[in-house]
């Protein structure tokens, strides 16, 4: 049975008939590659393919359920027998069907990132890396990585002593006792799952030449998403017929964290010389101005692809750019500019506000909150939820009210200070007569409790008894700088942030805390940090939200790949936050992104708004910024301009001070910090976000500080 092609347009229907081998579809954003790809597959079809012959891999679930279900519109009762999988179920499928060849039952237990963790966790305890105890997410993370690599626990050994890394031989341990432990319980983990079907199809030729034979086409999707294991997986499998297509857009590729490389989609025509390259470029979703814009954006990276995105859409309204005072204006600009939108016709689910890091959030939930319009924070948690957050609450909490049991039982361990379970467990069994702050200062009710667990009790007390001393005596700002401090949460995560982004991420939510703490502060008589989290509880239990009803979309620039909205508010775009690495970072830095800041344009359909503020908090303190180069490169009006230092007075100008991470700080320079005071720079090392100083300073302490989120200034 024919398919009818004439929905589709010259270049789609080119890529859906072409049959000479290897195709290349570059597919830029809103020009309907899904469409190109269920109707290839469905064309594959009626053309006598057998559709059980036909492998289809994309990278969500939803994903491929929406493909199985489109095709099957296409050619009824027939899409059930297409293999349609993300690459993770793909290689599950093939695993379980030859799992005695690999080494494993055919039952395997499929373990998520929480049972990697818990696991790993048993492992440091087991090696007896006390100092290691809060790195269990690090690790899992590194080890996922070498597995997409496709390095076992024995090669990464190998590759940590050829380097001399200390880190890499801990993590070398840690990986290879892991790796044992998941063998024993008959378990993988999710890289394990790329990594065994890499060494299925390696090393066991009567299977690969089994697939090899059986698979006659191949489509993958988001190949600009795919990394090292799943590139050689796709190579091994269609190595014999070559009737490999692949749809994707470097332009779109955001995920190089994740271990993505892009190097797959550009370099195609060289893995396969007789590719065919057929451009998607009409796009269906966005209008003239908004296309304009995101393309004269994109077009400023030199790893790329060329290609021009167009439209037959008829002319819309100007991409509006909007620079505001401070982060407070630009949300409350926002706000106000969504309910006009809302005035004008369109509803709260049709509008969506990206942002570069979660912890821009708060300030928009917070004005979303008195305009008492619905929203919801999409793959995040809000933000008085964030684990970081609520644990320095607690902390607060705790030191103005010592019979807070909730609160400290929540820190009690956090950071470690060596009150495990046992020990928790044996004080908690006390606190039925006494309470459990009593117990902690007082020697005589911590008798019989380990050495180490009673001397990480007291410390705990002492550290209460300041925070609150401070708390009470203090102005808000600096009551919850003092929590910081003595609490040491500050500097675990500091600790933590050379190796571990999400590190770096918390520690990004703790200053969005300061700066929320500073505004209740400003201008406000008499206030309290107790008064402070009263607010925030309140705020808490009145919050009756239900996702199902209509609701303005909150969520990061990465999140908002594949979605689509009629408005659209891409804020922050500032250097040194979008882009984040700003004049630090490496070239390949800047290019990741500048694709992020051309996706969320480009998930625009009728309006666009693009938001930067001139001055902006970080650990309570305003910064002068210039606008984003995206701003200058979207060729929409004049530069913007630059206002008034709100400290000096000064109009920022060429190198102006920014947030700190582009203060131009070097070695053997003085500088200040607000909670360790002034010192000298005696070290610089790392680049962009992992930008690192070591400073000694005048009170005798010497600090490694990620420059990122450290406030230093000039002394």
């Amino acid at each position: 049975m024919p398919i009818d092609l004439e929905s589709l347009n010259p270049q789609q229907k080119e890529a859906v008939l072409y049959r000479g081998g290897p195709l290349q579809v570059l597919a830029g954003a809103g020009t309907g590659k899904t469409r190109v790809i269920v109707h290839r597959v469905a064309a594959l079809i009626a053309d006598g393919v057998a559709p059980d012959r036909i492998l289809a891999v994309t990278f969500t679930n939803k994903a491929a359920e929406e493909m199985r279900r489109r095709i099957d519109a296409l050619v009824p009762g027939r899409a059930v027998r297409i293999w349609v999988h993300t690459f993770h179920a793909f290689a599950a499928r093939l695993l379980r069907k030859h799992a005695a060849e690999i080494g494993l039952t055919p039952h395997f237990t499929i373990f998520d990132q929480d049972d990697q963790k818990r696991v790993v966790g048993h492992v440091i305890k087991e090696l007896g890396l006390e100092e290691e105890k809060t790195k269990a997410g690090l690790f899992v993370s590194v080890i996922s990585r070498a597995k997409d690599d496709l390095l076992d626990a024995k090669s990464y050994a190998i590759h940590a002593m050829a380097q001399h890394d200390p880190f890499r031989e801990t993590v070398a341990k840690v990986y290879e006792a892991y790796q044992r432990r998941l063998d024993a319980a008959g378990g993988v983990d999710f890289g394990d799952l790329l990594l065994k079907t890499a060494e299925l199809l390696r090393q066991k030729e009567t299977v690969r030449d089994f697939y090899q034979k059986h698979f006659e086409h191949i489509l993958i999707d988001e190949y600009q998403d795919t990394n090292h294991a799943q590139y050689l997986i796709t190579r091994a499998l269609a190595a014999q017929h070559r009737n490999l297509c692949v749809v994707g857009d470097p332009d779109q590729s955001i995920y190089a964290f994740r271990g993505a490389d892009i190097r797959n989609i550009l370099e195609f025509e060289t893995d396969f010389q007789d590719t065919k390259v057929v451009r998607l470029e009409e796009n269906y979703r966005s209008t003239p101005e908004i296309l304009g814009a995101a393309s004269a954006v994109i077009k400023n990276n030199k790893r790329r692809q060329e290609k021009t995105l167009w439209t037959k859409s008829p002319q819309g309204e100007p991409v509006e750019v909007r620079e505001l005072m401070d982060e407070r204006e630009e949300a409350r600009w926002i706000v106000g500019r969504i309910i006009r939108l809302l005035e004008d016709g369109l509803s709260l689910r049709e509008i969506a506000v990206f942002y570069r890091t979660n912890a821009q959030s708060r300030q928009f939930e917070d004005a979303l909150r008195v305009a008492q319009l619905p929203y919801r924070v999409v793959g995040s948690v809000r933000f008085y939820e964030r684990r970081e957050i609520k644990d320095v609450l607690a902390y607060a909490r705790a030191a103005v009210n010592p019979a807070d049991t909730v609160s400290l039982l929540r820190i009690l361990n956090v950071p470690a200070r060596g009150i495990g379970k046992t020990a928790e467990e044996a004080l908690l069994a006390r606190s039925r007569e006494t309470s459990l702050r009593q117990i902690l200062s007082s020697d005589a009710l911590l008798a019989g409790i380990p050495q180490g667990a009673a001397k990480g009790a007291r410390a705990l007390s002492a550290a209460l008894d300041r925070m609150g001393a401070d708390i009470r005596s203090l102005p808000p700002g600096q009551g919850l700088e003092s929590v910081y401090k003595h609490s040491g949460y500050w500097e675990w995560l500091e600790s933590l942030s050379e190796t571990d982004r999400e590190a770096a991420g918390r520690m990004g939510n703790l200053q969005e805390l300061l700066n929320a703490v500073k505004e209740y502060e400003d201008g406000r008589e008499g206030a309290t940090l107790e008064g402070f989290l009263q607010d925030v509880a309140l705020q808490g239990t009145a919050d009756t939200y239900d996702e199902n009803e209509q609701s303005v979309t909150l969520m990061t620039a990465h999140l908002a790949k594949g979605l689509e909205f009629p408005a659209v508010f891409v804020t922050g775009l500032e250097e040194g936050l979008f882009p984040i690495s700003a004049g630090n970072g490496s070239e390949d830095e800047l290019e990741e992104e500048r694709r992020l800041c051309h996706v969320a344009m480009t998930r625009a359909k009728k309006r666009l708004f693009l938001t930067h503020a001139s001055t902006r908090r970080l650990f309570g303190r305003a910064y002068a910024n210039l606008p984003s180069r995206f701003i200058l490169e979207a060729r929409l009006g004049p530069e913007p301009r630059r206002q008034a230092d709100p400290v000096t007075g000064e109009v920022a100008a060429g190198e102006a001070q920014q947030v700190p991470m582009l203060l131009k700080i070097k070695k053997g320079m003085r500088v200040r910090h607000p909670m360790f005071g002034a010192g000298r720079i005696i070290e610089r090392s790392g680049a962009g976000e992992s930008t690192k100083v070591t400073v000694v300073f005048d009170n005798g302490s010497t600090r490694k500080l990620l420059l990122r989120y450290a406030p230093l200034t000039p002394a």
